[in-house]
């Protein structure tokens, strides 16, 4: 038995000594492991490379998209750059994410991050994982450098106020400009602030209780603790625009013309007895005609270079042309008071009327040149043309009369006579008043508007008006209408001494444009405005609204307010003492909804809309109150020393999106209550850049 078995235990032995099955068995099992590392070094190898190039585009992209938000401070700009860029480079928008976020690296400063995740799907590293993709992730931030945030668009000045306080559900939106308050900044639950920074300089913190301060587009909100400067303090243009209040201040009336000296002449009866009045036309070298089918006698002095006049006095009914073929050069001196009736016609010359002068009918003068010692009343319908008029005792209206002067110089003392019950005025309209253009006008006496008074045509007008017996150099009633043509001449001024006081509801004043509105008083307005491009240097306070009043139809459109190239600089001397508007130097209330004021975009105030007191001692501020809502105002809005206190569901709209546009505050402390606020940064310090240097910094 053992013998026969030996062979099989030999062979079985042989096989035990021979390697070659071990390396079989061994090389099956290490194979998936040779095979998964393959995969490790081969797939994720290419992840890596990957990887760094999505790297390099993410740099790329962060720095693109940081240039593009340098411009213009879009974060829809910035974004479209940088996806723009990486699709450029092969990577699919989808998988770019660009968000403006707080930098990584410096305090207080912006940064641009471009987060880029794209997939490989995975073969061989199947074998050791059920994994299908690859994520394959890169980041890079751009940091914006020191931007030009202070002071931006709205800020606090005084560290010993409040600073900066919402309430009442009022919302600031300041994409591409800071908020600063050189003290507290409160922003309670219900309100919000959405802003390039926030600046604070108090021991605490921002207050915002429902976290109300984000930055734009909802990014994380840059907070900074610093201190901010006044940005305007030192600025040339406003230097200069303070210091033409001097010389407003310092204006003077002009001096009223002076009656004219006329001798003691014949006296002329133009009744229906023919004969008297025939004799005295010959006393006085002149003819007398009467045509009975007419009722219309005609007085001819043919070529005489004067004629002396008393009293002239025309029948009920009867018309008259009164030396119609005169010649242009005769100077008629009346003596008496004169008082027409019917239809009265007066050819050209020169007219020295003594004493009063009363209109009924109607009734026409020439061209010509007159003087007038007493008022001249005007009824019915009268017309004089072109010339040069000077009227001693003032210009009054009658009701229901219709008056209209051709263009020339007009220079129209204080009347004795009260008008309307708002004192001694030269002009004192209750009705419809033309005067044609361009004119010169001075009115030492100011005037009063009840009804429809038109001052010149044309661009080349020119006014110094003075102040009536109550103060007022202009007073507007309710309903009324007025309309002063431009004054932008070469020698056109616009120079007011007393107040402005457009005190009717209901009125429409247009304000002519000249390149500066001197007024040594107040302006004061309750019904609708339009504000002619210029600068007004108001040496008081500027008040809409504080008496009631707002919107009406106005020059064809319906408005409370409107200016467009306009700069309001006001001295603060006097505040207002009415309504809401109590305490303050520029205030907008009751009804003015919707008003319009654009600051130049170019010249001496470009981007200045309104500079208040800019003298420590006058903590005159500013206003917005009682449904004085709408207000779109673009340009710096200036109170280094008063409030700017917006509340009563009022709002100011600047512009976020327009360049041309912008609203910046700056005041002693701002309080906001129940509005909203479209702030943009108009003027920047004068120290800082337009732009700020972009850096990789992650």
């Amino acid at each position: 038995m053992w013998r026969v078995g030996y062979p099989s235990m030999q062979i079985f032995r042989r096989f035990l000594r021979n390697r070659d099955g071990n390396v079989l068995i061994i090389s099956a099992l290490v194979m998936p492991v040779l095979i998964g590392m393959a995969a490790l070094v081969t797939e994720y190898g290419a992840a890596l490379v990957e990887r760094a190039d999505n790297q390099r585009v993410a740099d790329l992209s962060a720095y693109a998209g940081a240039l593009a938000y340098n411009v213009n401070k879009s974060t829809s700009q910035m974004t479209a750059t940088a996806v723009g860029v990486a699709v450029l480079n092969g990577v699919p928008a989808a998988n770019v994410q660009v968000n403006l976020v707080a930098s990584p690296k410096t305090t207080g400063v912006n940064a641009v991050s471009v987060s880029i995740n794209t997939y490989r799907t995975l073969f061989l590293a199947r074998v050791l994982n059920d994994r299908q993709q690859l994520q394959i992730y890169a980041n890079s931030v751009a940091e914006l450098g020191a931007q030009p945030q202070t002071p931006g668009c709205m800020l606090a000045l005084d560290g010993t106020q409040t600073g900066l306080t919402l309430s009442g559900g009022t919302s600031i939106s300041a994409q591409k400009c800071t908020v600063s308050s050189n003290n507290t900044v409160t922003v309670p639950c219900g309100t919000s602030i959405s802003a390039l920074g926030v600046n604070y300089n108090s021991a605490a913190a921002p207050s915002q209780p429902c976290s109300g301060i984000t930055g734009p587009g909802g990014a994380t909100a840059v907070i900074t603790k610093k201190s901010t400067p006044d940005p305007l303090a030192g600025n040339a243009a406003v230097t200069a625009a303070v210091a033409r209040i001097a010389t407003v201040a310092a204006l003077s009336t002009t001096a009223a013309p002076t009656a004219p000296t006329t001798p003691n002449g014949n006296n002329i009866d133009f009744g229906w007895n023919t004969g008297p009045t025939q004799g005295q036309a010959n006393a006085l070298g002149c003819t007398a005609s009467w045509a009975s089918s007419s009722s219309t006698w005609t007085l001819n002095c043919g070529s005489k270079t004067t004629v002396n006049l008393g009293t002239i006095t025309i029948g009920g009914g009867i018309n008259l042309n009164f030396a119609t073929s005169g010649a242009a050069t005769t100077v008629y001196n009346i003596a008496g008071d004169l008082t027409t009736s019917a239809t009265t016609n007066f050819g050209p010359g020169t007219y020295n009327f003594a004493k009063t002068l009363t209109t009924a009918g109607t009734t026409t003068f020439g061209t010509g040149t007159y003087n007038f010692g007493k008022q001249v009343t005007t009824g019915g319908t009268t017309t004089f043309g072109a010339g040069s008029f000077n009227f001693a005792k003032g210009l009054t209206t009658g009701g229901g009369a219709t008056t209209t002067f051709g263009a020339g110089t007009f220079k129209i003392g204080r009347s004795d006579n009260t008008c309307n019950g708002s004192g001694q005025v030269s002009i004192c309209n209750t009705s419809t008043l033309t005067f044609g253009g361009p004119s010169t006008f001075e009115l030492p006496g100011g005037y009063t508007n009840t009804g429809t008074l038109t001052f010149g045509s044309g661009t080349t007008n020119s006014y110094k008006i003075g102040p009536g017996s109550n103060g007022d150099a202009i007073t507007l009633g309710g309903g009324s209408t007025t309309i002063m043509a431009d004054a932008t001449g070469a020698s056109s001024v616009f120079q007011v001494v007393g107040n402005v006081n457009g005190g009717g509801g209901g009125s429409c004043f247009v304000v002519p444009a000249a390149a500066q509105h001197d007024i040594a008083g107040n302006f004061i307005g309750s019904g609708a405005i339009l504000l002619g491009a210029g600068v007004y240097t108001v040496d008081g306070y500027f008040a809409l609204g504080g008496n009631g009043g707002g919107s009406a139809n106005c020059n064809g459109s319906t408005i409370s307010v409107s200016g467009a190239n306009v700069t309001l600089v006001l001295s603060g001397k006097a505040k207002s003492s009415s309504g809401s508007c109590n305490g303050y130097v520029f205030c907008v209330a009751a009804g003015y909804s919707n008003i319009v004021l654009t600051a130049p975009q170019s010249g001496a105030t470009a981007k200045l809309a309104v500079i208040g007191p800019t003298g420590s001692s006058n903590t005159g501020g500013a206003t917005f109150a009682e449904g004085g809502s709408n207000a779109q105002i673009s340009g710096a809005f200036y109170f280094p020393y008063g409030p700017i206190i917006m509340n009563g569901g009022s709002s100011v709209l600047g512009s976020n999106t327009d360049p041309s546009k912008c609203l910046q505050m700056i005041g002693s402390r701002i309080t906001l209550s129940g509005g909203t606020t479209a702030a943009s940064e108009c003027i920047a310090a004068s120290s800082a850049g337009g732009s700020s240097k972009v850096s990789l910094v992650q």
